[in-house]
């Protein structure tokens, strides 16, 4: 996580800002790349994060650039920078350390990369991609799978498919499959290596961008020159326009993602037309250094020069995604391209902090299944909630207490966690440290679905089972708002009131 201190007509704020890498691999490649562990020594992408991180401190400490002066809001501002963890992550981490049993060096280890909050993984074109006969990449999905949808990788991981649209109904089935069965989160096309480049405007991708958008899932283009990317854009007009006549209520659903656009394209105005479209968005991979810096400015001039907001009342930053395209590229370039996200230069000539926000991890956040789609238990009988209270010890903090015994569970292997969801405050421009976490019941591979969040701060916190009849708010609770009310009365009916740590294990073990 990036934090930024902003002092400002003399007041000090601190503000917290998600980052998330939108383009790795996971596999091995025909071509020889391979990253068949996240958590390898040196190698794997966990590793690759902490040498960023501290490639961005070398350069801080060498241009003084970790705090600077510039101007915001047309006031003088100063703005320093640091790293820290995402709250609820380092606290469940902190945890485990304490349990002293498995995943006990988590916390330890995860200091090293706390500036990437998460990344996208999906597939290679894998050696193994043709393992089984239901589809090309189904190996691969599951090997992706398999990684982001259990703990510790799910923590840090999102989990894309792959499948090749040349393979007509095979590949329209293994969409629904990844999402369905597999619980992955987007899907990756690469016309190029699987040789339909020149078809790339044909009926067979458009179905499968179609049954993606009944799915919300982004999908993410790979591209090789301006070529792909302009019939890209080509495609993405015809999808939107079969979808708004004939499944409109998958509009909002259509979200595509063009990789690469930027390098070597910049001044390039029919590439910025060709990503400055409705569903539309631009990935920053093989980007990096004094280019970065020149295509900030060059496509924010011309954005705003153009009245470009006025396509689908979107700021030029809300386009596009910070990416590294790891293996592929390193530390190197992956920190030649966040620094001029966060440097004095991106402020001076007319950056702000919502950019960043949007550019680092937010942007990807909005685009996610579980933000546009309700969420909610699909089956299964209510659930008791547990409110955890510190009234007999007002030094006992109760969120605390309440990420205490959900490690416990996961140390003893009864429950494991599939994936969360961050909580915002109201609007995007501020998340919380409630969380929605998608659990697994080990005894029966059931999902539950958890809410955690903090009733008043530090004193009461609420674990509470999601149920059938309404879904969770991404954007927080108002205990006066009548929707609010009716959520807490439903998930409240049954519920237990727990005081320590060991109360809140058993109320839990009424669920796993």
């Amino acid at each position: 996580m990036l934090t930024a201190t902003i002092e400002q007509d003399g007041k000090t704020r601190v503000e917290n800002i998600i980052v998330i890498d939108s383009h790795s691999h996971l596999g091995e490649d025909v071509d020889g790349a391979t990253m068949m562990n996240p958590l390898a020594p040196g190698t794997g992408t966990f590793d690759f994060w902490g040498n960023v991180q501290g490639r961005l401190k070398a350069d801080w400490e060498a241009t003084g650039e970790q705090s600077f002066s510039t101007t915001m809001d047309g006031k003088f501002t100063k703005i320093s920078w640091s790293f820290n963890q995402y709250p609820f992550t380092d606290k469940l981490y902190v945890a485990l350390k304490s349990l002293g049993k498995r995943y006990s060096d988590l916390k330890d280890k995860s200091k090293f990369y706390s500036f990437i909050d998460q990344g996208v993984v999906f597939p290679f074109q894998d050696v193994f991609r043709d393992k089984h006969p239901e589809a090309r990449y189904r190996a691969s999905n599951i090997n992706v799978s398999r990684f982001t949808t259990r703990f510790p990788f799910s923590m840090k991981l999102i989990g894309y498919a792959r499948c090749d649209p040349m393979q007509g109904e095979k590949a329209i089935k293994e969409v629904g499959y990844a999402r369905e069965e597999l619980g992955l989160r987007g899907l990756k096309l690469h016309p190029r290596s699987e040789r339909w480049i020149d078809d790339i405007k044909s009926g067979k991708p458009l179905n499968v961008l179609i049954e993606a958008a009944s799915y919300s899932l982004p999908v993410i283009f790979d591209t090789r020159g301006r070529g792909s990317i302009l019939d890209i854009a080509e495609l993405i007009k015809s999808t939107r326009s079969v979808i708004n006549q004939q499944y409109p209520e998958l509009l909002p659903h259509f979200k595509v993602i063009i990789a690469h656009f930027a390098q070597g394209n910049i001044g390039d105005h029919e590439v910025y037309n060709a990503l400055v479209q409705p569903n539309t968005y631009g990935d920053l991979s093989m980007l990096h250094g004094e280019g970065a810096g020149n295509f900030f400015e060059d496509f924010r001039s011309w954005f705003k020069s153009q009245n470009k907001i006025s396509v689908d009342n979107r700021d030029w930053s809300e386009y596009l995604l910070y990416a590294s395209d790891y293996p592929y590229f390193g530390d190197v370039h992956a920190q030649k391209l966040l620094k001029y996200i966060i440097n004095k230069r991106f402020f001076d000539t007319g950056g702000t902090l919502n950019d960043v926000r949007n550019i680092m991890g937010l942007n990807q956040i909005k685009i996610l299944p579980e933000y546009n789609l309700p969420q909610v238990r699909k089956e299964g009988p209510a659930l008791p909630s547990t409110i955890i209270s510190n009234a007999l010890n007002e030094n006992i903090n109760s969120y605390e207490i309440a990420i205490k015994a959900l490690a416990k569970l996961i140390t003893e292997n009864k429950i494991d966690i599939k994936r969360f969801c961050i909580q915002f405050k109201e609007t995007w421009n501020k998340f919380n440290d409630d969380v929605l976490l998608y659990t697994l019941k080990r005894a029966t591979n059931e999902e539950v679905l958890i809410m955690l969040t903090k009733l008043v701060k530090d004193r009461i916190t609420l674990i509470a089972p999601l149920i059938k009849e309404i879904s969770w708010n991404k954007f927080g609770y108002k205990y006066f708002n009548p929707r609010d009310r009716k959520f807490f009365s439903l998930i409240l009916k049954q519920n237990y009131l727990a005081m320590e740590e060991k109360q809140v294990i058993d109320c839990l073990t009424q669920i796993y």
